[in-house]
């Protein structure tokens, strides 16, 4: 127990600052900035401004068959779609070979004696299900009881806080709120308890009630008029429903109650507000939870849950323990009961405002907002003992919905986000052009890219401050890159981007379900078998990432002491720079050492060693739990966004879910190092998409029976490059553009123009564009960078240019190399004798 006490409080010395580093530019006021500035932006600037350029619609046709493609055909009989994808595209994905788990697959491929795919999708895999098994243990381990001794803690000082407001009736009011509080979680977590105050009996019970029946409710709790409260979301789901450790279920309805109860500090912006009086009274209340958690001598104990939970996923969307103890402070508040003075209080709300802190990011809770009314819904500044955690994800899909986009001054109704929105988000352009249709009917094009701009802001230490936000890391690199030419054949084209963003969503849901409970979610394998070749999916910025992910958790977990899950990352670490050293080798063509040969075929078990299990090769070692996990079915699924009404306000409880499926087979060809044309074969995941309604939350034992209904969707970007469980074609098949599009010289406009600067604000850079009509063809084309003052700061270009479309970056620098200051800038054209000028913010 020592040495687990030494582990949490070094992490929470080591993450205290998180919420200090954050980038400044992540606040409220840039992204609204944004938004005024880029207002009427539409899909096809989006797209300009993001430009993913064509992708090949086929590779090139091949004299010769690929090594090995026979011996597959013959022990899998390929349908002829099959081999016609596979000729068009280079590389066909199946689902008529499904299997249920990478053991599987790698191992019918082992005996089977064929060369191997390595995908990034199977060590996203092993990430996943290794992630899950370390959470599950540290909860397990440390998180449970210490969140049993935390609210003991608190609770037991109810009764001495009820002794020293004594002489103030007024104050009993929220002793008896703080009472009702405590006991809720304590019941859940399966304590036998029952309020410090008899008269709370009935409340607390009906509280349970509303849980249990797991549908939103309006409930007068801590005030005096109804709040909508959604308890679906208390439905256990993810790992906590394992029926054999019933304590995982009831930690996570504790835990969700301690994250989703809101005290309110400031009222939230909606159709139906609290009164003053009951957000006075909840401002008491969080005070008040405050000084039980300093009698109890229990911040130390807070401090080592909140920062085990802000290592694996961020940083709390909410007002804490820690920020309520520092307002008490700055004003000077002696005790409670002073909030009692309405004027008190409302300073307390002034001093709360001018904190960055102070208000929630995303909206998760049921919030009503009038389409004809220009109020946008705004969540309120709220307490919560252990709120949920920010993740930028969710940001995302919160901005892009109702009531977040405004057009011409009327909000849209776009009730449900796209997966896609998410993908584009975290740079990946190609998928604005799958986006187009949605992005033309419902104009939010200023948020999404408003979203793009603040997380393209973000610098390494974002990225590498969470496991969470690290794996996001390792997403992002499967992004497609701006040039191509350089890649195997069958990474060109359209139809294998389209697959690694099914690889992407896939791996999103697995982080998705395995943060269920913390993230926080928006609303609106005798003889001798080998493999004759391996193929490592050559993206070496992902293996490099995933070093990163595993040195971090490598340097945290050592303050354990736990050298089993030290020695995991470790061999992770080792696993992944090796895997990144021979994806570099197959982009140059370079040839592999025979180490790394020898490496590679030790996937399933080291060479010269017997077929079949058990299995010790470096690929199961990528698994915490080894073969256990290594063979598991997992099909997993979880909500990521919630809608309470339909476009015409009538309550439907969509709820936005995302899954994975049964692994479909991959088969590739490509060169070899050597210059051998070669064809392999490997597991890859599956990615689904279900709607329900009735905020009816599924759990991974229903997805098992409902991922294959009507209700489920394979996207249909995937349809170019699978083939569905007859091995025929899928359905409707959209592509990402396949050819450079082209703006011919006839159909230029007459005059000079002069876009917008885009991003704007912006930081590091910004894109200036402008066309030259033909009359101004061959003209000198000038572009400077001018201060407020009038000072030219750098000079981007002075050329002589045809008629055409043109664009410049700024890179935010002076002449001499050094950053520019933040602030207001223009950008001045010259062309020929005409001259225009533009305005930009740079936000440092």
């Amino acid at each position: 127990m020592k040495k687990i006490l030494f582990f949490l409080f070094a992490v929470v010395l080591i993450f205290s600052g998180i919420a200090a580093q954050e980038n400044p530019q992540f606040t409220l006021q840039a992204y609204q900035q944004f938004l005024l500035e880029n207002q009427n932006l539409n899909s096809t600037q989006l797209r300009a401004s993001h430009p993913a350029g064509g992708f090949k619609a086929q590779i090139a046709e091949t004299s010769s068959q690929p090594a090995y493609l026979d011996s597959i055909d013959i022990k899998y009989s390929l349908t002829s779609y099959e081999k016609e994808l596979l000729t068009k595209h280079g590389f066909v994905v199946t689902s008529r070979l499904k299997k249920g788990s990478y053991l599987a697959g790698f191992s019918e491929i082992f005996h089977y004696d064929l060369p191997v795919f390595v995908s990034t999708d199977a060590i996203l895999h092993a990430v996943h299900m290794s992630y899950d098994a370390i959470l599950m243990d540290i909860e397990r381990s440390m998180l449970i009881h210490f969140l049993d001794s935390l609210l003991t803690a608190c609770h037991n000082q109810v009764p001495v806080l009820a002794a020293r407001y004594s002489a103030n009736s007024d104050m009993q009011t929220m002793i008896r709120d703080l009472d009702v509080y405590l006991t809720v979680p304590r019941i859940l977590l399966g304590r036998t308890v029952t309020p410090c105050f008899s008269e709370n009996t009935t409340i607390v019970n009906g509280l349970l009630d509303l849980i249990k029946a797991e549908k939103p409710a309006d409930v007068t709790i801590f005030g005096t008029v109804e709040r909508t409260m959604d308890f679906s979301q208390f439905t256990v789901r993810g790992h906590y429903a394992d029926e054999f450790s019933p304590e995982f279920g009831k930690y996570f309805q504790a835990m969700m109650w301690l994250e989703r109860t809101e005290m309110y500090l400031i009222a939230p912006k909606s159709e139906f507000p609290p009164p003053e009086a009951d957000v006075q009274r909840q401002t008491i209340d969080a005070v008040l939870m405050n000084e039980a958690i300093e009698a109890a001598n229990a911040f130390a104990l807070l401090d080592t849950i909140d920062g085990t939970i802000r290592f694996f996923v961020g940083e709390s969307d909410n007002v804490t323990i820690p920020q309520i103890k520092s307002l008490v402070q700055d004003m000077g508040i002696a005790n409670a009961s002073e909030l009692l003075d309405v004027q008190r209080w409302k300073s307390f709300q002034d001093t709360l405002k001018l904190k960055g802190f102070a208000f929630q990011r995303i909206n998760s809770q049921i919030l009503m907002s009038d389409p004809m009314s220009p109020d946008q819904v705004e969540p309120a500044s709220a307490f919560l003992l252990l709120g949920q955690r920010f993740v930028i994800d969710s940001y995302v899909t919160g901005s892009v919905v109702f009531d977040k986009i405004i057009h011409n001054g009327v909000k849209v109704t776009r009730m449900l986000p796209s997966t896609l929105d998410v993908l584009f988000a975290l740079g990946n352009d190609a998928a604005a052009q799958l986006l187009e249709p949605e992005l033309n009917r419902y104009h939010y094009s200023p948020n999404l890219a408003a979203v793009r701009y603040l997380i393209d802001s973000y610098e390494s230490g974002f990225w590498e401050n969470s496991l969470y936000n690290g794996w996001l890391s390792m997403i992002r690199t499967l992004n497609p890159p701006q040039h191509r030419t350089p890649l195997p054949a069958f990474m060109q084209t359209a139809a294998w981007w389209q697959e690694k963003m099914n690889t992407q969503l896939a791996s999103w849901a697995q982080l998705r379900h395995d943060n269920l409970l913390y993230a926080k979610q928006s609303y609106s394998s005798g003889v001798i078998c080998s493999y004759p070749e391996s193929y490592v999916e050559p993206i070496p910025d992902f293996y490099h990432k995933l070093s990163i992910f595993a040195d971090i958790a490598e340097e945290r977990f050592n303050l354990m002491g736990n050298s089993s899950v030290c020695l995991y990352f470790s061999n992770m670490k080792r696993i992944a720079d090796t895997l990144e050293t021979i994806a570099q080798k197959i982009l140059t063509k370079t040839q592999l050492s025979l180490t790394e040969r020898t490496f590679l075929k030790g996937l399933l078990i080291p060479p010269d060693i017997m077929c079949g299990a058990p299995y010790t090769g470096w690929y199961p070692s990528l698994y915490y739990r080894g073969q256990e996990d290594f063979g598991k079915n997992d099909l997993i699924v979880a909500d990521i966004h919630t809608a309470p009404t339909d476009e015409s306000g009538y309550p439907v409880g969509w709820v936005l879910h995302v899954g994975t499926g049964p692994l479909d087979m991959a088969i590739i060809t490509a060169e070899l190092p050597d210059g051998q044309y070669c064809a392999f074969i490997g597991p890859v995941l599956s990615y689904y998409e279900h709607l329900t309604t009735g905020f009816k939350r599924i759990t991974d034992e229903e997805w098992a029976t409902l991922y294959n209904t009507t209700h489920s969707l394979r996207p249909n970007l995937v349809n170019i490059y699978l083939a569905n469980e007859t091995g025929t074609v899928m359905g409707e098949v959209s592509s990402l553009i396949t050819n450079v599009e082209k703006y011919p010289i006839d159909q230029l406009p007459s005059k000079f123009v002069l876009r917008q600067n885009y991003p704007n604000p912006f930081n590091p850079e910004t894109t200036i564009s402008l066309t030259i009509p033909p009359s101004l063809a061959y003209k000198t084309v000038e572009v400077k960078i001018i201060d407020i003052q009038g000072r030219t700061v750098r000079n981007l270009f002075r050329q002589t240019l045809p008629a055409g479309n043109y664009s410049a970056k700024w890179d935010g620098t002076a002449g001499n190399g050094v950053s520019a200051a933040s602030g207001v800038y223009f950008y001045h054209v010259i062309v020929g004798a005409q001259r225009h000028t533009g305005k930009m913010l740079l936000l440092r």
